[in-house]
């Protein structure tokens, strides 16, 4: 079995274990500051956005009451049947993001907060791709992902269970982006005062934007 597909797998079960405990940790991480910025980059309330590893539901609820056509995907059922139970009226699909179940051009923004960065980087590539794909001209993307070193498996304090991570700098980052021809439009990095890693020290995030600039 190739490295992504066990990485995928293992992380996945270890999410459909855990959803309801998820839910809970991350319905108390704010984030109003990557969500209004990805707003301003977006046209006016009513374009398709797709929430890319949409977990619990938390943001996708948000996107649909600011009046956005959201769908929220995710590959483990059970945040899918967490984020159903939450928002009885969101619309959720069950989505690899190295392929998607979307026609091209169909949505305008793609957030994909902390999921990407469960992916073994030598997935990256077929990802972005397909996030490119499905977004239409000039849609915006939105990438949050831990700065660190390399990648591996990981076990979490709140989740006694196995992740896999790929950590990024910043310049990493944007590279493998502009590659399938998304315009960098910010790229800042953030400590976070609610979560920390195994040792104890704070994660810092990198959160980053892009447009889509060729077809």
């Amino acid at each position: 079995m190739r490295l992504s597909e066990e990485a995928l797998r293992k992380t996945i079960r270890s999410y459909d274990r855990t959803a309801t405990r998820y839910a809970q940790l991350t319905s108390k991480i704010p984030l109003p500051s990557q969500r209004d910025l990805f707003m301003e980059f977006l046209v006016a309330p009513g374009a398709n956005l797709l929430d890319l590893g949409c977990g619990p539901g938390r943001d996708t609820r948000f996107y649909r009451e600011q009046g956005y056509n959201v769908v929220g995907a995710d590959l483990s059922v059970g945040m899918l049947d967490e984020a159903r139970r939450r928002d009885p009226g969101g619309i959720f699909a069950q989505a690899d993001m190295r392929c998607l179940p979307f026609r091209d051009g169909y949505f305008q923004g793609v957030w994909a907060s902390a999921s990407f960065l469960h992916l073994p980087k030598d997935s990256a590539e077929q990802a972005l791709n397909e996030m490119h794909r499905v977004l239409a001209p000039n849609g915006v993307v939105f990438l949050a992902v831990k700065r660190g070193e390399a990648e591996g498996w990981r076990e979490p304090e709140a989740a006694p269970q196995r992740f896999y991570f790929a950590y990024y700098h910043s310049d990493e980052l944007a590279a493998k982006v502009e590659q399938p021809g998304f315009e960098i439009l910010s790229l800042s990095e953030n400590f976070s005062r609610e979560q920390k890693h195994p040792d104890g020290s704070p994660v810092c995030w990198i959160n980053l934007y892009a447009r889509k600039v060729s077809i």
